[in-house]
């Protein structure tokens, strides 16, 4: 039963992430970038890493692999799951790649609607911050 249901969820989550990147890929074309006269066009086929669709995507399947990788060998094997630092090691990395996301998120989120560097900087900063304190207002009345 339990291989079962490990299963259908390995699949309704493949099936979501799949989903996803179908409804991200046709949204694609909502944003358009127009150089401005002061840069000096890009040789056709010449495109930085960070701008490159393909890296972002390789990128992100490679942190999915070693995420669900990584979560698949700490349910699977009984050696791994008696150690108690594999979950801690499991859930520190995953708060690490969520908060990264935030920050980075909202920092080029700002970037696009026109903020200054610093200023996207300083709102992204903001929303952490705030979020924490949330946070910790959230489990002193829960603590309480």
């Amino acid at each position: 039963m339990a291989r079962t249901a490990y299963l259908t969820s390995a699949l309704v989550t493949g099936v979501v992430l799949l989903a996803v990147w179908v409804a991200v890929a046709r949204m694609e074309e909502w944003r358009h970038y127009d150089r401005s006269a002061s840069e000096t066009p890009a040789r056709p086929g010449e495109t930085g890493a960070s701008e490159s669709v393909g890296a972002w995507v390789a990128g992100f399947l490679l942190l999915v692999l070693v995420a669900g990788g990584g979560a698949v060998l700490l349910v699977s094997d009984p050696a791994v799951a008696s150690a108690v630092g594999s979950w801690v090691a499991l859930a520190v990395v995953f708060a690490v790649v969520l908060v990264g996301f935030l920050l980075w998120g909202t920092y080029s989120s700002a970037r696009f609607r026109g903020l200054r560097s610093a200023q996207a900087a300083l709102l992204s900063a903001w929303l952490f911050g705030s979020l924490f304190v949330a946070a910790v207002a959230v489990k002193l009345v829960l603590a309480g």
